[in-house]
């Protein structure tokens, strides 16, 4: 999120007279189209954060590629000139980008003092390798309880791209004079490279149970997008001419509509983001870019004050919204996402508008209250300190996170062991000594541990025995995790709930979730299946219907028919559970949205309705726990993360299944 504004106002561009293709000229220039890009950018990328925009992280694809064209016009129009210039150039970039990361982390480890894990959040923001520092984490970028300085993950790519792109530009731009090619060679390079990144992030995501988290926070996976804007400069300073800037100005309005419908539907979860979705972003983005540094309708658009004024600050905004937002959320999770928007924005406007009149220009110009180096010396060493000293202090916290909470709490349980002392279980499932079961061809999920599951010690015939299969989501492990804690006397559980797979179509993630249950029906020869699950809308092979149109309703009775048939083949009851609303701090379980999707209170409703209707014309029963969770009131205690029960609400719970099981 490069901004580069001049300390004394520049002459205006020299329009029409200089062409889009000379970006040389214009290295210094204040170009306003430029700086609305960045306001309309942040605002896209606040609003996603907020659950407002769905796909309104492509703002950050923006960035990139304005980050890219504007670095590398800069270095092309002066370069430096030995090592001791691209030192220099490197010191400029730090004073530019460290100051008000630095405020921001100070203020983030101060708020968050006691968290699990911030001190290392805060290294790494600091020394730009926040992203790779999410992989090894292992955390989903729209997984619930996010960290305060996970947003810094683009600032560490960029950063990245700052130390790597200068040499080899400096020297494939010596080259190419050398072979009399002007910048050709850059621009082939940085295009061949781009293409790789793409490449290389459509491979992942295709690839057989694809880590998206990995390949949207990857400096490999992303680069793409800012090698793109690196080309297109090259290209442009080889070829100055007004004829592409006429050309460009022809795809404005598509690249808008292209933009305008990835924010609307495109989600950090989704495979087709990889595979496509970051290559159009990044293309309408260049396009945006390359037509906002001339005359024309998308300059005149862009260069409205309230644009202008976010754009100046667009840095800033980004830095300071999101810790806001997750201390808002961290401190009063009940509050309405409006009212977390509300003091989001309300306050991170303000402090973006302070930390650059305050920190970032004083230090970066070194005017204002830095003019002199004692009081430059003194800033820079009062924060280093400031910093380790919380750091150092962070280091020794226990405190878990929600996330963290949830996870332990969420671990599966063993299946049923056998009694302390004894050579064989007190009751073996019937399947597992009269006849070898069937399976289907796929057996990945046979688990050989749970042929001779044995019961409760307390247990001495079959007969007094009750075994429950859970099969399901998340939320049915915690269902079946609670049901075990109990450890009530004939209660067998066994879990076969799979994390973030429930009843969908068959996909390398998840499998085919027939052959799972099948083969666990199978082998453990359950008395009840319980099935605990959230609405889902990936039922069916290829695209999904709308969620409330009469065509997925019918899909999605007749799955839920398919499967009350194939769990109640050996004649166990099968319970199927009403699930209840989540809350909007559950939001990032939805892929960051509310509307249209599993979170969104009408999809619920919806799926209980068509559960309903399957019930009646079924034997199946229902657990109405919608109604269980509303008639308990909403606590956000019970369900931490806005999705999954916990703690004593969980343990509430399980009691309540457990007399709806006999």
């Amino acid at each position: 999120m490069d901004q580069r504004r001049p300390s004394t106002p520049p002459p205006p561009p020299p329009f029409p007279g200089a062409g889009l293709g000379a970006p040389a000229q214009r290295a210094h220039q204040h170009l306003p189209g430029l700086t609305g890009l960045r306001g309309v950018a942040v605002g896209a990328v606040v609003a996603y954060h907020l659950g407002y925009l769905r796909g309104g992280f492509v703002g950050v694809d923006l960035f990139f590629v304005l980050s890219g064209y504007l670095i590398t016009t800069l270095l092309l129009a002066q370069p430096p000139g030995h090592v001791s210039g691209m030192l220099r150039w490197w010191g400029r970039r730090i004073r530019r980008l460290t100051p008000a990361v630095a405020v921001v982390v100070l203020a983030v480890l101060l708020a968050f003092l006691t968290r699990s894990g911030i001190a290392l959040d805060a290294l790494a923001t600091l020394t730009w390798w926040q992203n790779w520092h999410l992989i090894a984490e292992g955390t989903p970028y729209w997984a619930g309880s996010p960290s305060p300085l996970r947003h810094a993950w683009s600032l560490s790519i960029e950063e990245q791209y700052y130390l790597i792109w200068p040499p080899i530009l400096l020297g494939l731009a010596a080259l190419s004079r050398r072979s009399g090619r002007s910048t050709g060679l850059v621009t082939t390079v940085a295009l061949g490279g781009a293409v790789v990144s793409f490449g290389w992030a459509a491979y992942l995501a295709m690839s057989t149970d694809p880590n998206l988290s990995r390949i949207y926070f990857g400096t490999d996976t992303r680069a793409g997008a800012l090698l793109i804007g690196a080309a297109t400069a090259a290209f442009m300073r080889a070829r100055p001419g007004r004829r592409a800037g006429r050309w460009v100005q022809h795809l404005v309005v598509p690249a808008v509509l292209v933009l305008v419908a990835l924010c609307l539907l495109m989600a950090p979860d989704q495979r087709w983001t990889y595979t496509g979705g970051l290559v159009a972003a990044a293309l309408a983005s260049l396009v945006l870019v390359v037509a906002s540094t001339a005359p024309g309708a998308l300059t005149t658009a862009m260069s409205w004050w309230p644009l202008q004024w976010l754009g100046d600050r667009s840095y800033a905004i980004y830095l300071w919204s999101w810790p806001i937002q997750v201390l808002v959320q961290d401190r009063v999770p009940t509050m309405p996402r409006w009212g977390v928007a509300a003091i989001t924005v309300g306050a991170s406007l303000p402090l973006s508008s302070w930390s650059r009149r305050l920190v970032e220009e004083p230090l970066r110009r070194q005017s204002s209250w830095a003019q002199r180096m004692v009081p430059r010396r003194a800033a820079w060493s009062v924060g280093a300190v400031a910093l380790a000293a919380c750091m150092l202090w962070a280091t020794s916290s226990t405190q878990l996170t929600v996330q963290e909470q949830v996870a332990e709490e969420f671990e599966q349980l063993p299946d049923p062991t056998v009694a302390p002392g004894a050579t064989t279980t007190t009751c073996v499932p019937p399947s597992t000594t009269t006849s070898i079961p069937e399976f289907s061809e796929d057996t990945s999920q046979y688990d050989p541990s749970t042929v001779t599951g044995g019961a409760d010690p307390t247990i001495d015939t079959c007969a007094d025995l009750l075994r429950v299969l859970v099969v399901g989501d998340s939320t049915g492990r915690g269902a079946a995790n609670g049901l075990k804690r109990l450890g009530l006397p004939g209660l067998e559980i066994w879990d076969r709930t799979e994390l973030g797979c429930g009843i969908v179509s068959d996909s390398e993630e998840c499998g085919d979730w027939r052959v799972r249950w099948k083969d666990a029906v199978a082998v453990i020869d359950p008395d009840v299946v319980l099935v605990y699950l959230g609405a889902s809308d990936d039922l069916v092979d290829g695209r999904d219907p709308g969620f409330l149109s009469d065509r997925a309703r019918a899909a999605r009775q007749s799955t839920m028919l398919e499967a009350i048939g194939l769990l109640g083949a050996g004649g166990a009851r099968v319970i199927w559970n009403l699930p209840a609303v989540p809350l909007e701090s559950g939001v990032f379980y939805c892929g960051g949205a509310i509307e249209d999707t599993p979170c969104d209170e009408d999809w619920v409703a919806r799926w209980n309705e068509d559960l309903l209707t399957v019930a009646s014309q079924t034997d199946l029963e229902l657990l109405d726990v919608s109604g269980w969770v509303n008639a308990r009131g909403a606590d956000p205690d019970d369900r931490p993360d806005g999705l999954h029960l916990s703690g004593p609400a969980l343990n509430d719970l399980a009691r309540w299944i457990a007399g709806q099981l006999p």
